[in-house]
Order: structure tokens, then C-alpha cells, then sequence
């Protein structure tokens, strides 16, 4: 009887690493797979040497990015926009969901992959012109998708989104800058992603954000005209927990695409 309660717990223990040996193999190709997908959209639809260069314009202050929003169309027509987020060198395509969690685990091209896609919710306006509209993506540890935000509180780069704290969104017709604000560590459901449909949401939603408001250094800023606001979020703490990471932006200007 011993004999065989230890066969068992052999077989037990061979089964359990053959699994996680396997999921490993498994998370290494899906990644690989995102990481070469991504790449490619980016170097065939996203052009930063557009201009000469991957800083702000001379003329304007924007980057010099073209973005290929109608060719990104005809491979996946749930693309609203492209994000470029320059101090964290964040560059995707983003898409609006249907349904919920519908790009969790899929890529842009629709290939299954826990590196998934950047994506607005059902709620957000595919247009970026809603009160608060947001934008999801994974927290990979290569720094991938939205894997960079965590840079924002690092110790080591701590001023980094004070230095630059830009986002620019580009839709087929016009690009969006929107400057952040504030950022904050909460949980999943929290009012940190409200949704706002008038002026009185509105109004509580920034007393929320800035009553929560985790940076130290953050910008000083009235919203009497009331400007859309961008949220970015993402995962923070252990997989699979409640914690989020969430950084608001509002717009502050825009221009149109040539």
C-alpha cells in the first residue's frame, strides 16, 4: 500500500511539472508571437521617421509619427487609434471592444496570446471625444503592452512622467494630446474607472481622481471647461489579483492629421 500511495505521488509530482513545463513553453511562444506581431504593425504601420525625426516637431509639438490608420483597418476594423506615449516608449494599435474581455487574450491580428491587445472598453467612446474614456492592457514583465506604466513610480524614474507626461492618440483624422495628471495604485471596480456622462459625474469623478491622487509631483490643473479624460490601466501586484495601476490624462489639444 505504502508502494503505491508513493508511485502515485510520484506520478502526482511528474504530472504537475510536465504541465508547468509545458504552460512555460507555451507563454514563451505566445509572447514571442505578440512581440513579432507587434513589431511588425509598428515598422509597417507607424512610421517615427516620418519627419526626420522621433521627437516633437519644431513647428508644432507633436512627434513625428505618421500612423497608417486605414491600412491598420483592413487587417482588424475594431481599430479606434494608435497610442504613443513617448517617455515610456509606448507604441501600439488600439481597438474597442464589443463585448467584455473580448481582446484579454487575443492580438491585434486575432492570434491567441496573454500578451493580448491595448483596448478601449464597451463603454469608452471609439472616437476618444467621451467625459472619461479608457484604454486596458496587460502589465508583461518584458515591458511590453502596458508593462512600462509601473515606470511611472519606480524610485529610479520617478520624474519621468514629469518630464514628459504626454500621451498622444492618433485616429484617422486627428491626433489628441493629452497630458497626465495624476496616477494612482487601486483595485479593479474602484471610481477610478467611473462611468461619466454628465457634467455632475463629471465633477465627482475629478474630486475622486485628485482626492486619490499618488503623485507627488503631479500637475496643477482646474477642470471648469471640463476636457475628456484618458485613463490608462493595467494590472499591479501579483497575477491575477485586484490591484490595478491606473494613470489619468486630460486633453489638451489636437490637431488634424494631413
Amino acid at each position: 500500500m505504502k508502494n503505491k500511495i508513493r508511485i502515485a505521488a510520484a506520478v502526482v509530482c511528474l504530472a504537475v511539472v510536465v504541465f508547468g513545463i509545458i504552460s512555460v513553453v507555451k507563454d514563451k511562444k505566445e509572447l514571442t508571437l505578440a512581440t513579432n506581431e507587434y513589431d511588425n504593425i509598428r515598422s509597417t504601420y507607424a512610421d517615427l521617421q516620418a519627419h526626420g525625426s522621433a521627437g516633437d516637431s519644431e513647428n508644432d509639438g507633436y512627434p513625428d509619427l505618421a500612423v497608417d490608420i486605414e491600412g491598420l483597418e483592413k487587417t482588424n476594423p475594431d481599430i479606434t487609434a494608435w497610442i504613443y506615449m513617448p517617455c515610456l516608449e509606448i507604441s501600439y494599435p488600439v481597438v474597442k471592444e464589443k463585448e467584455i474581455d473580448e481582446y484579454l487574450n487575443k492580438t491585434f491580428e486575432g492570434q491567441e496570446s496573454y500578451a493580448g491587445s491595448l483596448f478601449e472598453d464597451v463603454l469608452s467612446d471609439e472616437n476618444f471625444c467621451g467625459m472619461h474614456d479608457m484604454i486596458f492592457g496587460h502589465n508583461m514583465k518584458d515591458g511590453s503592452m502596458f508593462g512600462k506604466l509601473k515606470e511611472v513610480y519606480s524610485s529610479k524614474k520617478a520624474d519621468i512622467l514629469k518630464e514628459n507626461p504626454y500621451v498622444y492618440i492618433y485616429t484617422r483624422d486627428t491626433v489628441y494630446r493629452y497630458e497626465a495628471f495624476a496616477y494612482e495604485i487601486t483595485t479593479a471596480g474602484s471610481d477610478a474607472y467611473s462611468e461619466v456622462n454628465d457634467n455632475d459625474e463629471y465633477d465627482r469623478f475629478i474630486d475622486y481622481v485628485l482626492s486619490n491622487n499618488q503623485w507627488g509631483s503631479g500637475k496643477e490643473k482646474t477642470f471648469e471647461n471640463r476636457p475628456s479624460i484618458l485613463s490608462l490601466s493595467t494590472c499591479s501586484g501579483v497575477t491575477g489579483g485586484k490591484k490595478r495601476f491606473v494613470i489619468h490624462t486630460f486633453k489638451e489639444s489636437q490637431k488634424e492629421v494631413r
